[in-house]
Order: structure tokens, then C-alpha cells, then sequence
């Protein structure tokens, strides 16, 4: 920076050409200054001024020397005052520092014009933020100038700016990279002025197809009376919280979203921000909990009724095959026994099929082939379905075997064929196939239920007359029909969802009214071979003996009937009623006892505790266990020991004395 003399040296003005000399006595006379108010008191009102705008004026010289300082606050200085008035802003600051300011200094002079500078400076309470504003203003001597140099504290706006910058950097962020789309509309006609990627992704669109064009052209929703609906809010409260709309992306899927929204101004122009979430798959699944949620009530209401109602089945099922053997002369009464056995097996099933929608079906899996099982299924179809349903299969002959009830799967194939023969009165064709297929993560969101891994899928097929919207999410509840009254039990799908969630598989169904109507039954590969079964020689076991046996049961009805078809059978019985009546009876009975046949859960003492007790006296004794409870953890819980003979209720006298026959001739075991 130049030297430059300071202002308070008096510099003479160059004589003009040519202009008279003037008496060198009146020259050095001194100059007699203007009148003017009193210094104190200006110097106080000036003070005062400044002191209101919170500022600090300082004049300097043009070397940068203090010459005045002005401030009603000596704390702005951060040092005293009498310290600075005659030093150079350079001595105080440092030249490295007070260089840029020397540059501005000069171009002020010279030019005249005003400049800014913003800075910062280390003071004793910490780094604070500094503007400063250098203006020309004329020294005493009009010829010449001197620096107005006014400096404001602005650290407290510096950090607001800096938070500003912060908080938009992080709106930036979470805008960019949130997990929610976010879009930033007009208020007035919903266009879009911006929007992130996530809702690139969720509608389908690119950017250039979306930004500068509204909702309405893009034909984004499906009931356009939502989005007035969210701007009315927004209006009247300034933010609209967790509406749920369904929005037409740009396959034509229709998404369900959630959506929360805040006005906002942009460039004087109101405009909406919104957040959106895809609720989609969420809603499928709340949709499948409450199917599940259904199926579980009518589960525990057929679970908590099957033991007192199974054991009415045995004695009804009991009662009415001793009176048909009884009843073998006389046809009239015995057609009335055979109708109460018809009836009380009819009734059987239909316990055994809403345990099965229920998953506590007592099922007895096996490694078997899907394809073996579809053509047998074929075969029994042929004649109930009728000539005007074509039936085709497509089997794979590289399916994969699966672990799982024969029966019940057969009934599931069964009740899906017939299902689809319902839904063609007419004609049609009914299509079955079997494939292997790896269920990915994809895959597994489309089916709530699914599990990625390796599955063998038989695929029903029908072109039937559809299933509509309305009906869809209610195919698989217990008791739903869509048939006339007697048409139909509404048992059906339920039977085939429950058989197939408690083989560890899945259902699905895609159909649209008049297209048919296709269902899938995924189920685990499994990973043995098909068990080779020796099919029972007819008549090569006996039913009857001489033994004594000790029949435990507390259900009176149960434990008459055993008693009969038992002596009937040439055994000798000893009954009781309970774990203490047993343990009476047996310290009476001296003689060996062979077999202790008891039910599972009685009151005071379970099954399993009672035979523990009398295997220490009686090792050798056998035992046999009924139950009519269907749920195996209710078993577990009493203390059911793994791999026991056990007969479940209800059964037939034949059935029962079959097992019984089975459990004295197996090897004994050596006593727990």
C-alpha cells in the first residue's frame, strides 16, 4: 500500500496559472475557522446517533492511523478505546491481515465509491463476524480525505446462516435420499416443481416426464376428488397428516399410499410439499393377518369344542355299530341304526375339516409324488365333474416329491377341481399342473405367506366366470358361500388354506370376473424319498383277546361303551373315573394287569402322571392313550410321552380294538 501522509497534516493546494500573488502577510495569518456549535455537544449527539444503529464508526487516516472513534458501547471494541486512537489498524491486526483492507482503502480514496468487506477476527470471547462498510468522507482540509470506516458485529446473523445452510443441506438430503417419495407441487393446479427419486420409482415415470406437468395430466389419481380434498385441508390447517389415496402409476397398477402434506412458499407462490409412503404391500398384509386372524377364532372355537364333542362321537359312533351288529334280523330298526351312523360320520368330517381350515388337523405326513397323487385325483374326478368340463394335466415329470398328508392333499385337489366345475355350469376346461419352482424375495412379497426358498407348485386352472373384487378377499372364510342355500358348506377354500399353511405351504389366486379363475398350492420340496408302504393283508389281525385291561376314562359315556365293545371282545376289564380311582382299583387287583388304556387330560392327575405311577409296581403293563383333543401342544403340556400308542376320538369299535390288539403285541419297553 502507498505511504500516504495523513490527512491531518496540512497540504497545500498547487497555485492555479497565472493568478495573483497574495500578501505573504495575509498568507501567514492564521485560517480563522468556521463558527459552529459547540464540540462536546455534537461529538455527544453524534455518539449517540451511532450508538442506536449498534454500530462503531472509526475515522481513519489514509494510512490506516485511528484518528476517531465513535460507539456508545466500548464492549464492541473488545479492547480499550485510548489504545487504538493513534495506532494503525496494521499494528493492531497484523500486516497480513490488514492487506486486503489497505487494497480496499486505496480503491476507496481514489474512486470514491463505497465498499463491504466481511471478516472475522479472534477477540477474548471467542471468533465473532465482522462487517465492515469504507466510505470517503473530506478532511478538514476540503482538498483532501479520510476514511469512514463503520464496522457491525454480525456473528449471531453468520450463525444463522450458517444454520440456514445447514438446514437446507440436510432438507436437501433427506429429500434426495429419504426412504419416503417426496414431491413439491403448485398449490393451484398440483404441478410438479420437483421431485426425488423414490418417487420416480414408486410411479414409474422419469423426471422429464413428471416435472412441469400436475397430477391431473398424468392421470396419477384414481378418485381426483382426493387431491381437492388434501388442498381444502391445507388451506384451512396448513397440513394434511397420514391421508390414505390410491394413485394410477404408469403401468397402470393401482398403489395404495399414505400421504402426509404441508403448505409451503416458493418465490411468493404457495405450493405443497408431500410426503408419500406405499402402503401397498403393508395393506395385502394386514389383509392376510385378518384372514389369519379369523381362521385362528375358528380354530380355538373348533379346537375347544372337538374333545367334548369327539367324545360324543364316540359314543354315538360307538352305540349305533353295537346296535347294528344287534339289529342284523330285524331291517327296520337297523336301517335307523345305519342312518345314525351315517350321521354321526358325516359329523365326524365335518370336525376333522374345521380343524384342517383351522391348521389343527391331525395330519399324517408322508414323502410322496405330486404327480402320482394329480393322477389319481384325475381319475376319481372323470365321473363326478361330468363329460362337458375338460380336464387337462401338465405334469412335470422333473417334479420334485413334497412331504404331506395323502389324503388331505387329495381332498385339497378335490375340492379345487370341484370348486371350478361350479364355476362353469356350462362347459370349460379344467387344467392342473406341476412344476418345481425357487420362490425369490420378489416373488415372496407378491404372496404374503411366502418364504424364499424351493417349492413344487401345482397350478388349478378353470375358465369359468371369475372371481369379482368384492369377493376376492373373502374366498377363504370359514362358512363364505356365493352358492345357493344347500349348494354349498363354504368350507371348501377354507379346507384347502388350512391344509396347505400347516403342510408349511401357500395358497394363491389370481382371477378377474369372466377370465377364470387360477389357484396355486405351493409347497416345500422335500428332501427324502417316498416311503415304500406294505399294503395290510385283510383279516391277518385279530381284534379280540383275554387279557386284562384297565380303562381309565372320566367322560361317562366313553367309558361305558369301552367297556362293552372290550368284554364283547373276550378281555377282562377293570373301569375307573379318575388317576386316584385307578390307583384304588389297581392296589385291589392283585393279578397281573396287561394294558392301562387312558385318556390324556383328565381333572387332578393327567394320563401320563397315572401310568407313571403304577409302572413302578407294574413294569411290565403296557399302556394305551386316547384323546380327544386335537391340538398337539395340549398333549405335550400333560406329559404325552414321544412315540406312545395313542388313538385319537373319535373312532370305531373296530378301529379301536385294532389298536389295542396292536399295542399288547408290540415288544415291550422297558418302563420310563
Amino acid at each position: 500500500m502507498r505511504n500516504l501522509r495523513s490527512p491531518v497534516e496540512s497540504v497545500p493546494k498547487p497555485q492555479e496559472p497565472g493568478a495573483a500573488k497574495k500578501d505573504p502577510a495575509a498568507r501567514r495569518a492564521p485560517a480563522q475557522p468556521p463558527e459552529r456549535a459547540n464540540p462536546t455537544e455534537n461529538e455527544s449527539r453524534l455518539e449517540a446517533l451511532i450508538g442506536s444503529i449498534d454500530e462503531i464508526v472509526f475515522e481513519l487516516a489514509r494510512d490506516g492511523t485511528f484518528l476517531n472513534i465513535w460507539t456508545t458501547n466500548d464492549e464492541l471494541l473488545y479492547r480499550p478505546r485510548h489504545e487504538l486512537k493513534g495506532q494503525r489498524v496494521s499494528d493492531i491486526i497484523g500486516e497480513d491481515f490488514f492487506r486486503p483492507f489497505a487494497l480496499i482503502f486505496d480503491r476507496v480514496l481514489i474512486t470514491g465509491r463505497g465498499e463491504e468487506l466481511e471478516y472475522s477476527l479472534d477477540v477474548p470471547a471467542g471468533k465473532r463476524w465482522f462487517l465492515a462498510r469504507m466510505n470517503r468522507v473530506p478532511s478538514a482540509d476540503k482538498d483532501q480525505y479520510t476514511l469512514c470506516l463503520a464496522v457491525r458485529d454480525v456473528t449471531d446473523r453468520k450463525h444463522a446462516e450458517e444454520k440456514l445452510l445447514v438446514s437446507e443441506e440436510k432438507f436437501s438430503k433427506a429429500f434426495r435420499l429419504g426412504p419416503d417419495a417426496i414431491t413439491i407441487t403448485t398449490m393451484a393446479d398440483g404441478r410438479f416443481l420437483e421431485v426425488n427419486d423414490n418417487f420416480l420409482r414408486l410411479t414409474g415415470f422419469s423426471r422429464g416426464e413428471i416435472v412441469g406437468r400436475s397430477s391431473v395430466e398424468l392421470g396419477l389419481w384414481t378418485n381426483p376428488k382426493d387431491r381437492h380434498h388434501i388442498v381444502a385441508l391445507l388451506k384451512r390447517s396448513g397440513e394434511a397428516r397420514d391421508l390414505e389415496v390410491r394413485m394410477s402409476v404408469k403401468s397402470g397398477e393401482v398403489r395404495t399410499l399414505q400421504l402426509s402434506a404441508h403448505t409451503i412458499e416458493l418465490s411468493g407462490q404457495p405450493c405443497m410439499i408431500a410426503i408419500i409412503r406405499d402402503v401397498t404391500d403393508r395393506r395385502a398384509l394386514e389383509v392376510q393377518l385378518r384372514q389369519a386372524q379369523k381362521m385362528e377364532a375358528v380354530g380355538r372355537l373348533a379346537g375347544g369344542v372337538a374333545h367334548d364333542f369327539n367324545n360324543l362321537l364316540v359314543g354315538i359312533l360307538g352305540y349305533s355299530e353295537l346296535l347294528k351288529k344287534r339289529l342284523a334280523a330285524q331291517a327296520p330298526l337297523l336301517r335307523m341304526a345305519n342312518e345314525i351312523n351315517f350321521a354321526a360320520m358325516r359329523a365326524r368330517d365335518l370336525t376333522s375339516r374345521l380343524l384342517a381350515l383351522s391348521h389343527r388337523q391331525v395330519l399324517r405326513p408322508a414323502v410322496l409324488d405330486l404327480n402320482v397323487l394329480v393322477r389319481q385325483c384325475e381319475r376319481l374326478l372323470r365321473p363326478i365333474i361330468g363329460e362337458d368340463v375338460h380336464v387337462i394335466l401338465r405334469l412335470d415329470p422333473r417334479t420334485a416329491h413334497v412331504k404331506a398328508d395323502p389324503a388331505q392333499l387329495e381332498q385339497v385337489i378335490l375340492n379345487l377341481a370341484l370348486n371350478a366345475r361350479d364355476a362353469m355350469p356350462g362347459s370349460g376346461t379344467l387344467s392342473m399342473e406341476t412344476c418345481n419352482i425357487q420362490v425369490d424375495a420378489a416373488l415372496a412379497r407378491q404372496h404374503p405367506g411366502l418364504i424364499p426358498g424351493f417349492y413344487v407348485r401345482l397350478s388349478v386352472t378353470d375358465t369359468g366366470h371369475g372371481i369379482t373384487p368384492d369377493v376376492m378377499p373373502r374366498i377363504f372364510e370359514p362358512f363364505f358361500t356365493t352358492k345357493e342355500i344347500g349348494k354349498g358348506s363354504g368350507l371348501g377354500l377354507s379346507t384347502v388354506y388350512g391344509v396347505v399353511k400347516q403342510s408349511g405351504g401357500c395358497v394363491t389366486v389370481s382371477s378377474q370376473p369372466d377370465q377364470g379363475a387360477a389357484f396355486g398350492i405351493y409347497l416345500p420340496r422335500a428332501s427324502e424319498l417316498p416311503e415304500r408302504r406294505i399294503p395290510a393283508q385283510p383279516g391277518a389281525a385279530s381284534s379280540t383277546g383275554t387279557e386284562t385291561i384297565l380303562l381309565v376314562e372320566d367322560e361317562a359315556v366313553v367309558r361305558d361303551l369301552v367297556c362293552e365293545i372290550l368284554r364283547e371282545s373276550g378281555y377282562v376289564v377293570l373301569s375307573a373315573n379318575s388317576g386316584a380311582d385307578a390307583m384304588e382299583t389297581t392296589a385291589e387287583h392283585i393279578k397281573p394287569i396287561d394294558l392301562l388304556i387312558t385318556d390324556v387330560v383328565m381333572p387332578e392327575m393327567s394320563g401320563p402322571e397315572l401310568a407313571n405311577i403304577l409302572r413302578r409296581a407294574r413294569g411290565e403293563m403296557r399302556v394305551l392313550y386316547m384323546s380327544g383333543y386335537t391340538d398337539d401342544a395340549v398333549l405335550v403340556r400333560q406329559g404325552l410321552p414321544e412315540n406312545s400308542a395313542f388313538i385319537r376320538k373319535p373312532y370305531t369299535p373296530q378301529q379301536f380294538l385294532q389298536k389295542v390288539r396292536e399295542t399288547l403285541d408290540a415288544t415291550p419297553r422297558r418302563a420310563h
